[in-house]
């Protein structure tokens, strides 16, 4: 039976997808590498084919990041489809603020380093309002690598043309996401109430979704 490969976001990891239900195929959730000096997206994309022996019949649930990761993949194995959850295609998908920061190249300030203040913040602004939600993501944060963190940036900040536009794209996104504008394809189920991290806090309708395309 072919695989479920869950690919998580930016100071994510597998308990982002821990709310998820079962989908009949064997759940494999990807974990972040080291990335190496200069690396490209697509260097980095085939290590993780490698490691994971990614192949055709496989199907990638990618969150956020995880889901531009999740198209280069895709385009390298020549995968039918991706799902993509609070996910994007190029820097032109994220909301204006984060467009035009990537563009004036603000993410070059950001330090390497972690304090509770910024592990609050970023749960604060990603979450809906949850608690469960913020102290999971909080926890996730806290755990993050800061040189793949902005190495990650850096790729967002050069993605300036869809990957593998030829294949189908199962777009879910939240009404309420602060990072992504809800972009539209043929294959977009909109999340009413959705934040970033919808993936966590609406688990169930999540899950109903993907069990369509498995």
């Amino acid at each position: 039976m072919k695989k479920l490969f869950f690919i998580s976001g930016l100071g994510a990891d597998e308990k982002a997808f821990s709310n998820l239900g079962d989908f009949g195929r064997t759940k494999v959730y990807i974990d972040w590498l080291p990335n190496q000096d200069k690396e490209s997206l697509h260097s980095y994309a085939e290590r993780l084919i490698d490691i994971y022996g990614i192949q055709k019949g496989d199907l990638l649930v990618g969150l956020s990041f995880g889901g531009l990761i999740a198209q280069q993949i895709a385009e390298i194995v020549g995968l039918d489809t991706v799902i993509l959850v609070s996910s994007f295609r190029t820097q032109n998908d994220l909301k204006m603020v984060f467009n035009k920061g990537l563009a004036y190249r603000l993410h070059k300030l950001i330090p390497n380093v972690k304090s509770d203040l910024i592990a609050n913040m970023v749960a604060n602004f990603l979450n809906s309002g949850t608690n469960s939600s913020r102290a999971i993501i909080r926890e996730m944060v806290q755990s993050t690598d800061m040189i793949l963190m902005n190495w990650s940036i850096q790729k967002i900040y050069e993605q300036d043309t869809e990957l593998a536009p030829n294949i189908t794209k199962i777009n879910l996104i939240g009404t309420k996401d602060r990072i992504v504008r809800p972009w539209h394809n043929d294959s977009t189920h909109l999340i009413e109430g959705g934040s970033h991290f919808m993936v966590y806090e609406k688990a169930e309708t999540i899950s109903r979704i993907i069990k369509k395309f498995v």
